[in-house]
């Protein structure tokens, strides 16, 4: 989930300071179906390419708080919440191959976000295969639950981490 009222003005490469990177800033919008369109999905979820369709996309946008982050013409990163029923929700992440140059700043907006979001069970469903995405997920606040065999619609395994309220 990403949430800011104000675009980042800044990136996340580190180094020197005086170095001036042609990295455009961040702006955080609200989430719109045809932004898949334009998301060049990191190599860990091109296996969802076939099921982000504008009906999908769609889907998401009404299904709870849902925001874009863009770099100039670039999709970074898609993420929202669907909210099952009252008291448990599921967040959800689409990001790009760029979101790691971008990666210290969209973590801020997300926590932030998720730290006032009120919710008894926050879910958050994580390939095991990608360590990241579970460390990730860790300092966001889940933990693990459960591991969920057969889970995706290509029957590939999957983990439950929960934020309890």
């Amino acid at each position: 989930m990403l949430a800011l009222e104000q675009p980042v003005t800044g990136h996340d490469l580190g180094g020197d300071a005086s170095i001036n990177y042609s990295r455009p800033p961040l702006e955080i919008v609200p989430f719109e179906p045809w932004h898949l369109e334009w998301l060049q999905l990191q190599a860990s979820q091109l296996g969802l390419a076939a099921t982000l369709t504008m009906d999908h996309g769609r889907s998401l946008q009404h299904s709870g708080p849902c925001q874009s982050a863009w770099a100039g013409m670039e999709v970074v990163a898609c993420a929202g919440i669907i909210e099952l029923w009252h008291g448990r929700s599921q967040v959800w992440s689409l990001l790009s191959g760029s979101f790691p140059c971008y990666a210290k700043s969209i973590h801020r907006a997300v926590r932030d976000f998720l730290d006032s979001y009120r919710c008894a069970r926050l879910e958050c469903v994580v390939d095991p295969r990608a360590p990241a995405a579970i460390r990730w997920a860790e300092h966001l606040g889940f933990q693990y639950e459960s591991t969920m065999p057969k889970y995706t619609p290509s029957g590939e395994t999957q983990l439950m981490m929960v934020r309890l309220e």
